[in-house]
């Protein structure tokens, strides 16, 4: 299911640990997200990188999920919580002076609290960044991602542009953003982006017309303002605030032959982000 990270700490051109708290709003309660991840990078002569990132997630929607399915729903509980682990394993190269190619592979399984080998999902893709001049470039590819609540192939895009040192300009899919740094310390940004995540059941939701949903997804549209700070050489602390829209609960069978969506207040968002680098 994992791919074990490759290489050693001590070998390392690159090595940051990150612990991120998220929270957020929906009608009768919250989705609380506790998550770690440990990333390792280094360089393979001039023209090669590889990267590996390990991530674990904790999720607890504070508001029970057959209440989306069923009407009148009782129970006796009041929150449900989610495993998520991810390996994203990337390598790039250098094509030509001007063009980059990426492959990512990224294993995940997710569940409610019982593991089961068919929790896991293989998601990733490929990747070509094409530079146009000193300060444009294009990315281009398509991935296998849950952003909408379900894996599936989708196409990736951004256009790049670097005004100067201190701002930064990305526009596309699914994510963008528009960085500025006064300083070596500071950086703000404005970023949008698309996510979504996709679990395993413990117990199948019996809905009122007898469809059994083994599955849930979760998927969102993130608008924030972003401010991270250097607080040493290898410290930082990141504060994310803004607007989350487009929200759905994505329930389906096995199969995904029936599928039900459930749509939830849009609402603020907030987390909490510290970093160490190595």
């Amino acid at each position: 299911m994992i791919l074990i990270p490759i290489f050693s700490v001590s070998a390392q051109k690159g090595f940051t640990i990150d612990l991120n708290i998220k929270t957020e709003p929906i009608e009768n309660g919250s989705i609380k997200q506790t998550g770690i991840g440990v990333l390792f990078f280094k360089d393979i002569g001039t023209k090669n990188k590889l990267t590996n990132t390990f991530k674990y997630k904790s999720t607890t929607v504070t508001d029970e999920i057959e209440t989306y399915l069923l009407k009148n729903y009782v129970t006796n509980y009041s929150s449900t919580h989610f495993n998520s682990f991810e390996n994203n394993f990337e390598f790039s190269h250098q094509l030509t002076e001007k063009t980059k190619l990426k492959i990512a592979i990224e294993p995940t399984a997710n569940y409610e609290s019982n593991f089961k080998i068919s929790d896991v999902i293989v998601l990733g893709g490929i990747e070509l960044s094409q530079s146009l001049n000193k300060n444009n470039s294009i990315d281009l590819g398509i991935k296998r991602m849950t952003i909408f609540g379900k894996p599936e192939i989708l196409p990736t895009f951004s256009f790049n542009h670097q005004f100067n040192k201190e701002a930064y300009l990305k526009l596309g899919f699914p994510n963008s953003e528009l960085s500025y740094s006064n300083s070596i310390r500071n950086k703000f940004s404005l970023n949008n982006d698309f996510s979504g995540s996709s679990y395993n059941l413990n117990s199948p939701i019996i809905t009122e017309d007898l469809s059994t949903m083994t599955k849930v997804g979760f998927s969102q549209m993130e608008t924030t303002l972003q401010f991270e700070r250097n607080m040493d050489t290898s410290w930082y602390i990141s504060l994310k605030g803004g607007y989350s829209s487009n929200k759905e609960f994505k329930f389906s069978d096995e199969n995904k032959t029936k599928e039900m969506n459930r749509t939830l207040k849009n609402g603020g968002i907030f987390s909490v982000s510290i970093k160490y680098k190595l």
